[in-house]
């Protein structure tokens, strides 16, 4: 009976557990790995095998590291936009798992990281749901690999694997940045807002693949800075994506920002945006605002918060956002958020902080404040 069965929460580690006996000895990087229980089962299957595992989203990282303390055979769990050769000394994998992202584009962008970290004739191997697009992996591991096949389908997953050809691909990290020139509307100042109503700012958005915002402007943080005004103070963008809510309020407002965000490619993002912007603010990497090291507290929050986990609808993280903001708040704060019109904002603020006004309302998306 497989060990993951009575209590697993993700099907790929099923479909992996189902086919270890195949894997090589030696090292194995488990790349965008997922927080369940698997690293302690792979371990107890085969002691053969050293794992490493690579998450971009440092909540995955939390739990993959705790757990992965408490075994030998695991030596290593790194959070960042890209594992190099430097973060591994002399290290090279025999193979490595990719777990298919739910950004399909960024399944490109793992390959071309791991493709110089394996050994010569490595093993290649993606896993992921039917319904995902992993069946996408074999053009995007053609270049790197002979002969892509499919090893096993179960649990509506498919795992593949193939044999690295030796060529590992040329790009770096920052030849993966995609940049894109935008006009972005923007509530002027009071003593402003009687000549024009809405002022426009030119900004340059970077992005790394698979970050929110990452190709335009999407029409909830349009319309939530369409609204935002008179702010003051230090605040914070939560969900910060590629940094445009974030670098709009700096550009535009006399405020000074931090960018927050789970995933660190968005978080590198935000900083090359800065950067392209001149904007002088703060991305940071943590697991919601809870996990923020130098506890800061803010003026205001500006925020279009994610509701998904993978593919999952998943509110928890809005309500604990929420629910967090009452300790990082000075007493007369502003609080700016964006969302789906269907999910139930009214009720977590009148529950963790205060009633908040509905703005605006197209039926698609609301704007909320309170100040």
């Amino acid at each position: 009976m497989s060990l993951l069965s009575a209590g697993a929460i993700y099907s790929e580690n099923q479909v992996i557990e189902r086919n270890l006996d195949d894997l090589p000895a030696g090292n194995i990087l488990l790349v965008d790995a997922l927080p369940d229980d698997a690293l302690r089962v792979f371990s107890q299957a085969r002691p053969d095998i050293t794992w490493f595992v690579y998450t971009p989203f440092i909540d995955t990282y939390e739990v993959l590291s705790k757990q992965g303390e408490g075994l030998a055979q695991v030596a290593n769990v790194n959070t960042s936009a890209w594992l190099s050769q430097e973060d591994l000394g002399d290290v090279k994998f025999d193979a490595a798992i990719i777990y298919f992202p739910k950004a399909k584009q960024r399944f490109d962008y793992y390959v071309s990281m791991v493709s110089k970290l394996l050994s010569p004739d490595g093993l290649w191997f993606a896993v992921g749901e039917k319904k995902g697009g992993v069946k996408g992996c074999e053009k995007a591991l053609k270049p790197f690999a002979a002969g892509v096949k499919k090893v096993d389908a179960a649990r509506h997953c498919m795992l593949f694997s193939a044999t690295f050809n030796n060529q590992a691909c040329h790009k770096t990290m920052a030849d993966w940045f995609t940049t894109k020139n935008v006009d972005v509307q923007y509530k002027p100042s009071k003593a402003e807002r009687s000549a024009v109503p809405l002022s426009t700012v030119e900004l340059t958005l970077a992005s790394l693949p698979g970050v929110f915002s990452a190709t335009r402007l999407d029409s909830g943080t349009e319309m939530l800075l369409k609204e935002v005004h008179d702010l003051k103070g230090h605040g914070l963008d939560f969900g910060c994506g590629c940094g445009v809510i974030a670098t709009t309020i700096a550009k535009t407002q006399e405020v000074t920002v931090d960018a927050l965000d789970v995933d660190a490619l968005a978080v590198a993002s935000t900083m090359r945006t800065f950067e392209l912007n001149s904007v002088d603010g703060k991305a940071i990497h943590s697991n919601g605002i809870s996990g923020l090291v130098a506890k800061p507290t803010y003026k205001f929050i500006v925020s279009n918060p994610p509701f998904h986990t993978g593919l999952k609808t998943d509110y928890s993280i809005v309500e604990k956002f929420i629910k967090d903001s009452k300790v990082r708040l000075k007493m007369n704060y502003q609080m700016w958020v964006v969302a789906n019109s269907f999910l139930p904002y009214q009720d977590w603020f009148a529950k963790f902080l205060r009633p908040a006004t509905t703005v605006v309302n197209n039926k698609r998306f609301s704007v909320y404040v309170i100040k």
